[in-house]
């Protein structure tokens, strides 16, 4: 016997939800003071100051590994990443084709060419078999994404790598404190990269990123590339006469003050948000068990995911609508809510059309690349799970109640598209 449908909001029905949900992020006393003592001590630069050293320091520590490196954002981080290994014209680099543009564009910024590898149907990572289907002669480095909080299967990704002497830069935007089989994401590769956009897990002030490393030479450099090619400890910027000595190209990618100080002030209460983001998880979960056509996020044994994005997939034989659809219908019940990156990477105009510098479309095209870039096709989980995708946000200010609103609604929505409906 099928339930009857209520009529949807969208369709002039009551919501579900009436009132706003709690903001993210919610800073404290904490990160104003901070801010505010930063700003009174007229040290506002990293050059002058120490709290991005600190910061670093502290960042560092918490997840275990030898060096830190505060940048301006995550995508800043993957560009230090990728030019602090060398990787330029000529060069593959294989990257998920589910994910942010700035999983991929660095690549491209350093001369080098992305080849886009299809996605687990059930964690929406990186696929290691179609990784291994994607290396050439010319591959030199391989992005993993930690995507929405869940680690990548790291283990077989290293093995390709070992395999074929790759490197490994992962990118953490979405996952700080997740663990790959106890291990922290982001400290396994040769270089881990995490944003600090103010939605993040945590945020320095609304932009910021980190890179991490155990290896002390990649460091050295990465530290160059983030500050003009040049290279100077904390506290030394200003000891002595600067030479402004460039030894290898580099960019403005230097994290403030500010940022730092909010940055470590945030850092702290990491593991509360954790916490409470697992809580709320495994909740809404429990009370979505057993809904036609609708499929919670998938937990690895492997992963301690941390839920950066709470992601359904719906069931296109139960449910008769698509993600922007649903999306739609939700939205009006009062959800935030909005369908996950629904033009995979490799059907993005920029690889495409290959546009990259130049009128010659270097670096895509001979004679900076003897590679072949066959884009818009051939990756069939990347480019159909986009139209079953519905993100739901997951933040740390939201209650159980929050989560129980949010249930309501999407059983509401699914019902009414159910194929018995």
């Amino acid at each position: 016997m099928s339930i009857e449908p209520e009529k949807l909001a969208i369709h002039g029905g009551r919501p579900v939800r009436q009132t706003p949900f709690p903001p993210f992020p919610d800073y404290g006393e904490e990160e104003i003071a901070a801010a505010v003592a930063v700003l009174k001590s007229g040290k506002l630069a990293r050059q002058s100051g120490s709290k991005v050293g600190e910061f670093e320091k502290s960042y560092a520590e918490k997840f275990g590994v030898k060096h830190a490196l505060a940048v301006s954002s995550g995508t800043a981080a993957i560009h230090v990443a990728i030019s602090a290994l060398g990787i330029g014209p000529g060069d593959d680099v294989i990257a998920t084709s589910h994910s942010f543009a700035g999983s991929a564009t660095p690549i491209v910024h350093a001369g080098a060419v992305p080849v886009f590898a299809d996605i687990d149907p059930r964690t929406f990572n990186i696929d290691p078999r179609s990784i291994a289907e994607k290396i050439t002669p010319y591959t030199k480095a391989i992005i993993p994404v930690h995507l929405n909080g869940c680690p990548a299967d790291m283990d077989p990704i290293l093995e390709i790598a070992r395999k074929h002497n790759l490197f490994v830069i992962e990118d953490a935007a979405q996952a700080h404190g997740a663990q790959y089989k106890g291990r922290m994401a982001g400290t396994i590769g040769s270089f881990g990269c995490f944003s600090f956009w103010e939605d993040k897990l945590i945020t320095t002030a609304g932009e910021g990123g980190m890179v991490l490393t155990n290896d002390d030479d990649l460091a050295k450099k990465a530290r160059m590339v983030h500050h003009h090619g040049e290279l100077k400890e904390d506290g030394a910027y200003y000891k002595g006469e600067r030479l402004y000595l460039h030894s290898m190209l580099g960019y403005n990618f230097r994290m403030t003050e500010i940022q730092g100080a909010i940055g470590l002030a945030q850092l702290a209460k990491l593991d509360g948000y954790i916490q409470q983001r697992r809580e709320n998880a495994h909740l809404l979960t429990e009370l979505l068990s057993g809904v036609p056509g609708i499929i919670p996020p998938y937990e690895p044994d492997y992963a301690f995911h941390v839920f950066y994005k709470y992601i359904l997939r719906i069931d296109r034989k139960v449910i008769n609508a698509d993600a922007k659809a649903f999306v739609e219908a939700l939205t009006a019940e009062g959800i935030p809510c909005s369908r996950r990156y629904p033009t995979p990477l490799h059907q993005q105009p920029v690889f495409t059309e290959h546009r990259g510098f130049g009128g010659g479309k270097a670096p895509f095209e001979k004679p900076w690349y003897q590679g072949e870039t066959n884009y818009g096709s051939g990756l069939p989980n990347a480019e159909q799970l986009p139209g079953e995708l519905v993100r739901i946000m997951m933040r740390p200010t939201l209650s159980a109640q929050d989560m129980r609103d949010v249930a309501d609604a999407v059983k509401k929505v699914a019902i009414y598209f159910g194929v018995e409906g």
